[in-house]
């Protein structure tokens, strides 16, 4: 059994006619008939049945076309993945994407690899921060893009910053603090939070208040559920601090709003976090490549 006489069975039955068949897969109408008996023969049952004004599949050659489908679409498969494979851009790429940052730059690029490269497979995980970089290194991730802290991270990784990430205090519109012109430091302290339950994140929310000579404040809620955070602060109780992409792109279903602090401004670093050993992968390359343009996009005002 050949390929091509599968071919020429698929197209027998989808056209009806031999003749026209035979066109279609540019053969004679003879040689292909000889290739579709040859193929009974070596079956030992009748595929087609040859009727006055065409031929239409037996039960037999209705299984056969069904497994000659997927037989035909494998091989066009595989001539379209083995180039690709030479070339390394055939395989699985496994992200990890700060919670802040899920729908915000990455899903851009995600959406760009996966539309433009069929033989490429992703896999994304959302998290925080010091998890994220646990998995990186025990090798369950290939890169991560996160916000970058100021804390120690292992040796053997490399911490590649791409830009600034704007940290603002948000709450609900109909927030009290909301309706200020401008809040104060204090304002803030006697508030009630809910914050990100990461280690470097509350560090950061402790040393706000440190640099102002206050407490951290009493009333406050960790956890690890972004979901959480903005439906608290819907509710309207609550505020926090977000990145300010996160605000903009929540402001319309969740009516969040920038609170205007007196005080220095929160700024972090972000971009990519990835192991030496594998940076010469073209997939992952791809990825970097589509990340750092973003980044120079935002910083151009372009994005």
């Amino acid at each position: 059994m050949e390929i091509r006489q599968l071919r020429y069975l698929v197209a027998a039955i989808e056209k009806g006619t031999l003749s026209v068949a035979a066109d279609t897969v540019f053969i004679t109408q003879p040689a292909l008939t000889r290739s579709l008996q040859n193929l009974e023969h070596e079956l030992g049952v009748d595929l087609l049945e040859r009727l006055p004004r065409g031929v239409i599949p037996t039960a037999a050659g209705k299984l056969l076309y069904q497994h000659a489908n997927l037989i035909i679409n494998e091989v066009k498969k595989i001539k379209a993945d083995v180039p690709l494979a030479a070339e390394g851009l055939v395989g699985n790429l496994r992200i990890g994407v700060g919670a802040l940052f899920a729908q915000h730059i990455v899903d851009d690029i995600v959406w760009q690899l996966s539309t433009s490269n069929d033989s490429m497979s992703m896999g994304i995980t959302v998290g925080f921060f010091e998890d994220l970089v646990h998995k990186l290194v025990e090798g369950s991730l290939d890169v991560v893009f996160s916000s970058l802290p100021s804390v120690n991270v292992p040796e053997e990784l490399i911490v590649e910053p791409l830009s600034d990430l704007n940290v603002s205090f948000v709450s609900n519109k109909d927030h009290p603090l909301a309706q200020k012109e401008i809040c104060e430091p204090k304002d803030l302290e006697a508030a009630r939070w809910v914050i990100v339950d990461q280690p470097h994140a509350a560090a950061m929310f402790s040393q706000f208040f440190a640099s102002q000579g206050m407490v951290t404040p009493a009333s406050l809620v960790r956890t690890d559920s972004l979901g959480l955070i903005l439906s608290l602060l819907k509710k309207g109780d609550f505020i926090s601090v977000l990145p300010r992409h996160l605000i903009y792109q929540s402001s319309e279903i969740n009516n969040l709003v920038e609170l205007k602090v007196r005080g220095p401004a929160i700024t972090r670093k972000f971009g990519l976090i990835y192991r030496e050993d594998i940076t010469g992968r073209p997939l992952l390359k791809l990825f970097f490549d589509g990340i750092r343009k973003a980044c120079k996009d935002i910083e151009a005002g372009s994005y």
